[in-house]
C-alpha cells in the first residue's frame, strides 16, 4: 500500500532507485509513526493523508541524517482554507514554533498534482518545520546547522533584489522575509530543478549544499554531483567541497560574531526567561509606584516607550531566531519593556540630584481614610505617596479624618526628575 500510494502521487519518489525507494520508505514509516495526525472540521484522516504529508517532509530532508523534525509533533489536516482565531487570518497552511503544523487538504494534493507551477504547500511548511528545528542544535545534524547561516548570507542578494521585483523566475511572496524567501526557495527547487539552475545558479547551490542534495540530478537518487561546481568560486565565504552529513569536523566555522550566535542559539530562551522576569517585576513596578511621586498615565507611557524599544529589536532579532511576532511583541513589553522601567526607577530611587521642601494643606477622607490635598489643584500621585508614608512611617501622625493639617513635605528629585518623600512634618 505505501509504495503504490507513493509511486501514484511523489514523483520525486517515482525516480528514485530500488536503494533509494526503501530508504525513502523506511523514513517515511518512521516519521508517519512519531507524529500525530488530527483530522480538523470533521475530517477524516486516511493512510493516504498519513503517508503523502510524511513523504514531503522526508522528500525535503532525503539528503540530510535528522529526518524526523523533532520538534514537529502534530500535523492538523483541514478540508481546505481554515481561520486561525490566534491570528485572526485564513491559511492554507500554517506552521509554529510549539510543533504544530496546519495545512489545507484540498491545497496539499494540488500541489503534488501540478509539479511544475512552483507552487506545493507540503514543502513550503515542512521548509519552515525545518527551519523552526534548526534553533536546537541537538536536534539537528551537523551539516544542516553549518550550512544554514552560509545560506542565508550567500543568499541575501537575491532576496533584495525579489524585494525590488527583479526575480521574475521566484515567487513574490518570498520577499516577505527569510524564513518565506527559504520555502518559497525550497518550492522552486524541487518543482523547476533545470530551470532554477539556469536563472539562478548560486541561489540554486547554496539550497543544493544545504539540503544535501539535487532535485536536477533524478538518476542518481538525487546526490550532489561532485564534478559540479554549486557556488561560483568567486564567493569565497562559502565553501565547494561536499559533504554527505557524517562528518562533524567539516564546515564548523561560525557564520557570526560571539554575540549574533548567542542569540541565534539562546535567543529564545532569553526571551522567555525576561518575559518570566518581567511578570515577576509587575509587583517590583507596583512597589516603585507606591515610592515614587509619579501619576499614572506617566508610567503608563513610560512603559510603553520601554515596550517600543525593545520592539525595535525586531529587525536584529528576526534574522538569527524563529519567533512569531505577537510571541516578540510579549517579550517586547512584558519582558524588556517592564524589566527596563523597573531599573529607570531603581536608579531613580536610589540616585538623589536635588531636594526641596514644599508646604501642603492636607486632610483624610473617604471610605479608605486616604490623604487629599485641600488647596490648590489635586495631585492623585503625591496624595497616594504621602498616604504611602504616613502609614509605613509617621504613623503617629495619623490625621483625623477631614482634620485640615498643614504638612511641610521634603522632597529628593530622583535621578529621571520623579520626586521621592523623605519626611514629612505636620503641625
Amino acid at each position: 500500500m505505501l509504495q503504490t500510494i507513493l509511486n501514484q502521487h511523489n514523483s520525486y519518489y517515482s525516480n528514485l532507485s530500488g536503494e533509494g525507494k526503501k530508504k525513502f520508505e523506511f523514513r517515511v514509516l518512521e516519521f508517519l509513526r512519531s507524529k500525530s495526525f488530527v483530522g480538523r472540521q470533521d475530517l477524516v484522516v486516511t493512510d493516504e493523508m498519513r503517508v503523502l504529508i510524511s513523504a514531503s517532509a522526508i522528500q525535503l530532508s532525503f539528503g540530510l541524517d535528522d529526518f524526523k523534525f523533532s520538534n514537529l509533533h502534530t500535523i492538523n489536516i483541514f478540508p481546505g482554507i481554515f481561520h486561525s482565531k490566534l491570528y485572526n487570518a485564513s491559511f492554507k497552511g500554517l506552521t509554529t514554533r510549539d510543533g504544530v503544523l496546519s495545512l489545507s487538504w484540498e491545497n496539499f494534493k494540488s500541489g503534488y498534482a501540478n509539479d511544475t507551477d512552483k507552487l506545493n504547500l507540503g514543502l513550503h511548511e515542512m521548509a519552515h518545520a525545518l527551519h523552526i528545528d534548526l534553533n536546537d542544535k541537538k536536534r539537528y545534524s551537523n551539516h544542516f546547522s553549518n550550512y544554514a547561516p552560509k545560506w542565508k548570507r550567500g543568499v541575501l542578494n537575491d532576496f533584495y533584489r525579489l524585494k525590488a521585483g527583479k526575480v521574475p523566475f521566484l515567487r513574490t511572496y518570498g520577499s516577505s522575509n527569510l524564513y518565506e524567501f527559504f520555502a518559497v526557495c525550497v518550492e522552486h527547487f524541487f518543482e523547476l530543478p533545470e530551470e532554477f539552475k539556469a536563472r539562478l545558479p548560486d541561489l540554486y547551490g547554496y539550497t543544493a549544499l544545504l539540503l544535501n542534495q539535487d532535485p536536477s540530478n533524478a538518476s542518481d537518487d538525487y546526490k550532489l554531483r561532485k564534478d559540479y561546481t554549486y557556488v561560483m568560486p568567486q564567493v569565497k565565504e562559502t565553501p565547494l567541497l561536499l559533504t554527505d552529513g557524517t562528518n562533524s569536523e567539516q564546515f564548523n566555522d561560525e557564520p557570526t560574531g560571539k554575540f549574533q550566535l548567542f542569540v541565534r542559539h539562546k535567543g529564545v530562551y532569553v526571551a522567555m526567561a525576561m518575559t518570566v522576569c518581567g511578570f515577576l517585576g509587575i509587583p517590583v513596578l507596583f512597589w516603585f509606584a507606591s515610592v515614587t511621586v509619579i501619576n499614572t498615565g506617566v508610567l503608563l507611557t513610560i512603559l510603553f516607550g520601554c515596550g517600543i524599544l525593545g520592539l525595535l529589536q525586531w529587525n536584529f532579532v528576526k534574522e538569527y531566531i524563529d519567533m512569531a511576532y505577537h510571541q516578540f511583541t510579549m517579550y517586547a513589553f512584558v519582558g524588556f519593556g517592564i524589566t527596563l522601567l523597573n531599573l529607570l526607577l531603581l536608579l531613580n530611587y536610589s540616585i538623589n540630584v536635588n531636594s526641596y521642601s514644599q508646604t501642603y494643606t492636607v486632610a483624610r477622607k473617604g471610605y479608605y481614610n486616604a490623604v487629599i490635598i485641600m488647596d490648590g489643584k489635586p495631585n492623585h500621585a503625591l496624595e497616594r505617596n504621602l498616604n504611602n508614608y504616613i502609614n509605613n512611617y509617621a504613623e503617629e501622625m495619623l490625621i483625623e479624618s477631614f482634620k485640615p493639617i498643614q504638612a511641610e513635605i521634603t522632597f529628593d528629585v530622583g535621578l529621571l526628575g520623579f520626586d521621592k518623600i523623605r519626611e514629612c512634618r505636620f503641625y
